[in-house]
């Protein structure tokens, strides 16, 4: 198996994972009364991120079959793996911070498979993306200048 497509099977990989975190809990939060809860994202965030997974994996799955994205198909491959990432982190950031202020500050909040699913699988589908762009320069010969 060359590469290239393990490269490719990783990038459906990481697609598929990011479309089933958009739906796993986001966040876990410790109530002092009430116990533990969880929290997802809203129904347009699920949906949101769950778009840009698909995206990633419909891509891949022509690379999976051995033909060569063209130019445009990698850059939104790598563009919808770089949002799944940056909204993780964001979210990451705005799930914990947005509870420790509508809760007491002692509470506990850890994130959830969901958002580590979408936040790692955006990353990884992004850097398998790029990797096979970079494949399919090697592969390409070079043209002499007549």
């Amino acid at each position: 198996m060359t590469v290239r497509r393990v490269l490719a099977w990783l990038m459906l990989a990481a697609g598929l994972a990011a479309v089933i975190g958009s739906f796993l809990p986001w966040a876990y939060v410790d109530f002092p009364a009430e116990g533990r809860s969880q929290v997802s994202g809203s129904f347009l965030s699920d949906l949101f991120t769950a778009f840009f997974g698909v995206v990633l994996a419909g891509y891949a799955v022509p690379a999976v079959r051995g033909d060569r994205l063209p130019a445009r198909e990698t850059v939104f491959s790598v563009g919808a793996g770089l949002i799944l990432f940056a909204l993780g982190a964001w979210d990451s950031r705005h799930l914990t911070s947005m509870t420790a202020a509508l809760v007491a500050a002692d509470t506990g909040t850890t994130i959830g498979p969901g958002l580590w699913m979408c936040a790692i699988g955006g990353l990884t589908g992004a850097i398998a993306a790029a990797g096979m762009a970079v494949a399919d320069q090697k592969r390409i010969p070079a043209t002499s200048g007549r």
